[in-house]
């Protein structure tokens, strides 16, 4: 077998779109919507080439394997490098015994690229990443919110996910993450738009003291303004001269029936941002996302994150990190419902004298479930 490796057409979607349905899962998202697929992998402020960010190996004009890159800029204590997020690596089973595998991700990793980071992998493929002298992370934490008002729905949901659960298991669940009441203020002023002035007043502020994407006001307006099918929602709140920050979206949460489809049977918050600028921002922060959250119906919410203040943060304000075990038996799926939980494995490539992430509570990576491609339709 004779393999070319390029990087994809600008064509060639509707090949890439046929080789996931056909090697790696039946109407997967990239398949059903060219739009997502070109949004995430055609990001010309990250990309300079003609067409995707996709590593392809090709076999007599036909795929042989694909591995997605998603650029973004890396920031590592203010300072900045070109980087990629990895996503659908895919080898087809007549080329996995051969150099496809190895030549696909080396085109991902290394120069120009000073980062590379997969996001969500699967356990099994932890070692490789060791064998490859990179670094495999913990499990991201999970935060999770039920509102008091809601634990009888909560007890409800996880009843349905988990049939074989007694009410009593469910209601322990369930009551661990109730947010407390009487913690919260609630600020006059909200504005619901990123301000103009965003690297000024925020990032510049932070990029010194953290790791992770580089969140400018040019990325959050890409992975949130312009995503072209989740509607993000902004809560700033200004403290001086300086903003905070949180983002989250609403899901409806849909129960699968045999005879009539899915059927939608709750609402949940998914917290994707938690940026605030001082402890009593964040306060502020957190009262004016609970009260948005109360006016839409909801359960409940959640947020991914390995930041070690943000998530010192949310713990004190009542949006609790769950224990790995409980964050992988409360749902993360909702298209439709199912039992799984949303426990996420990473690993990557890094600049010398990175560290990797932890649960430290010093962690200064700040790493949320939108980073990569995590927070996507199924």
């Amino acid at each position: 077998m004779s393999l070319e490796f390029r990087f994809a057409d600008p064509d060639e979607y509707p090949s890439i779109a046929q080789f996931l349905n056909d090697h790696w899962a039946e109407r997967h998202i990239y398949c059903r919507s060219e739009t997502l697929f070109r949004w995430t992998f055609g990001r010309r402020s990250q990309w300079q080439q003609e067409g995707f960010s996709v590593a392809v190996a090709v076999d007599n004009g036909e795929l042989a394997g694909i591995l997605g890159g998603i650029p973004f800029v890396f920031n590592h204590f203010g300072k900045t490098c070109r980087a990629v997020w990895l996503a659908n690596y895919v080898i087809r089973e007549s080329a996995r015994k051969g150099p496809a595998a190895l030549k696909l991700l080396s085109m991902l990793r290394g120069a120009p690229f000073g980062a590379t980071l997969a996001f969500g992998i699967n356990p099994a493929t932890a070692n490789i990443y060791r064998v490859l002298k990179g670094q495999v992370f913990p499990v991201i934490p999970r935060h999770i919110l039920v509102l008091p008002e809601a634990v009888p729905r909560m007890i409800g949901l996880l009843r349905t996910a988990h049939p074989d659960w007694s009410d009593s298991e469910a209601s322990s669940l369930a009551e661990r993450y109730v947010l407390s009441s009487g913690l919260l203020s609630i600020p006059s002023r909200v504005d619901q738009l990123l301000p103009d002035n965003w690297d000024e007043t925020y990032w510049t502020y932070v990029a010194p003291t953290v790791i992770g994407a580089l969140r400018d006001r040019e990325y959050l307006c890409w992975r949130y303004v312009q995503h072209p099918q989740f509607e993000y929602r902004f809560i700033v709140l200004r403290e001086g001269v300086r903003s905070g920050l949180v983002v989250w979206r609403l899901e409806v949460i849909h129960q699968s029936h045999a005879t009539d489809g899915w059927i939608p049977v709750d609402r949940i918050a998914r917290v994707v941002e938690f940026l605030p600028s001082s402890e009593e921002n964040a306060a502020n922060l957190m009262g004016s996302l609970v009260e948005a959250i109360r006016r839409e119906g909801v359960i409940g919410a959640d947020y991914y994150g390995y930041h070690g203040k943000t998530r010192a943060n949310l713990n004190s304000l009542g949006f609790h990190e769950a224990s790995e075990s409980d964050a992988e038996r409360v749902p993360s799926r909702f298209q439709p419902l199912d039992g799984k939980g949303g426990n996420i494995l990473s690993a990557g490539f890094l600049p010398a004298g990175t560290p990797g992430c932890s649960l430290d509570p010093e962690c200064p990576w700040y790493w949320t479930k939108s980073d990569s491609d995590q927070d996507r339709p199924n």
